[in-house]
């Protein structure tokens, strides 16, 4: 009796000091828990000479690179796999081939990157955003915490650790100003001290014009089946600024990574043996007026499962890496850059637009028909009351 009392005893100080260390770690996590400011002006690297951003065409690739380790063969743990991260020659294969994609792309005239780790276990401490800068030289860069978090406790027997972690922008062009734009909403305590901080950074630039500015956005919104009411919440607070910025007559861009699908995917095939997912969450049909610009490949995904390793024809696939342009902007070419998942979850988008200079553009297509009509009676008008004049 004496024995099991002195276990039993043993058992409850294990149990109270097993309870006092874990609520010192929650108040450890709390008060330091990245909270970043509602917009955070950002800093501008490597930075490319001054001109006006406006040319013939505008060339965009956005990739989530999946921070170099989620590659073909890789499952995921938040996803309902079991790993954090490769091997180390596996992880330096994926940072080589992203790299090597960067560099051969060199000639794209911005690139959005999201999953950008700069000190971070799951990537073994590469500092990613100063190894592509290399890659990309010529170009000017930002980079935008979203992931901020000492040490993330899961998987239990292989935890993730430490983890900064990010959106970048890199341009062959030089913004006048970058802000980061923190997502109001985000997990309950204490979930919220272990996930990301979502956000989207915005970049302003100036055209040749003066009076308007190329706007661009790169975004990685809320993933996961437990976050369609944050995802919910982002896509409709980006709108307004969407709309804000267009009512003031600049050009606007936005992509990333939506973690949601565009609002026709539903009606989409692909093609290339690619297995389509049905169940993902999608955009609202009446998200954006119908004169703005949705730019996807409707015939090849973007995003695979990550539960488990990549099959391909088998592996669940879908879209969740796009484009969405202001009615003056005009696409002119999208496409996925089919890299078969070699070296990320993802695959790149491509797209080339065109800036429309018309002061029309935009307009739907009855009031440019009202205005055709009115011009042309104006100048039957002028014929009548001063004939021969030219």
């Amino acid at each position: 009796m004496k024995t099991i009392k002195i276990i039993l005893r043993i058992l409850i100080y294990l149990a109270i000091f097993a309870l006092a260390g874990f609520c010192f770690l929650l108040y450890y996590f709390t008060k330091n828990d990245y909270q970043p400011l509602p917009v955070t002006n950002l800093s501008v690297e490597n930075k490319s000479r001054i001109r006006p951003a406006d040319s013939n065409a505008l060339t965009f690739i956005t990739w989530n690179i999946g921070y170099c380790g989620l590659n073909r063969d890789m499952d995921f743990f938040y996803d309902g796999g079991k790993k954090v991260r490769p091997d180390e020659i596996t992880f330096q294969k994926n940072l080589n081939g992203v790299f090597g994609f960067l560099s051969d792309n060199d000639s794209v005239n911005f690139i959005f990157l999201q999953e950008v780790d700069s000190f971070a276990k799951r990537s073994y401490f590469t500092n990613q955003m100063k190894l592509f800068s290399k890659a990309l030289a010529d170009y000017s860069c930002s980079f935008a915490t979203n992931y901020n978090v000492p040490f993330v406790p899961m998987p239990i027997l292989s935890p993730m650790g430490q983890v900064i972690s990010g959106i970048a922008t890199f341009s062959g062009f030089l913004p006048y100003k970058c802000e980061r734009y923190s997502y109001p909403l985000n997990y309950p305590w204490p979930m919220k001290l272990f996930l990301l901080d979502r956000c989207f950074m915005l970049q302003r630039y100036k055209l040749s014009s003066g009076n308007k500015e190329l706007v661009l956005i790169n975004l990685h919104n809320s993933a996961f089946d437990d976050a369609d009411l944050l995802r919910q919440y982002e896509t409709w607070m980006l709108r307004g600024f969407l709309l804000n910025e267009y009512e003031k007559g600049n050009y606007v861009i936005v992509g990333g990574d939506w973690n949601q699908n565009p609002p026709k995917y539903r009606k989409l095939t692909f093609g290339g043996g690619f297995k389509k997912n049905n169940s993902t969450p999608i955009i609202s049909s009446d998200y954006l007026p119908e004169n703005w610009n949705i730019a996807y490949d409707s015939t090849l995904p973007t995003n695979r499962d990550v539960h488990e390793g990549y099959v391909h024809g088998k592996t669940p696939t879908t879209i969740y890496d796009f484009f969405i342009t202001s009615p003056n902007v005009i696409v002119e070419q999208v496409n996925v850059i089919n890299c078969g998942f070699e070296f990320s979850d993802h695959q790149p988008v491509y797209m080339r637009v065109k800036l429309d200079t018309d002061p029309l553009s935009g307009c739907f297509s009855d009031v440019k028909n009202n205005v055709t009509i009115l011009q042309d009676s104006i100048i039957k008008l002028n014929e009548r009351i001063y004939p021969g004049k030219k």
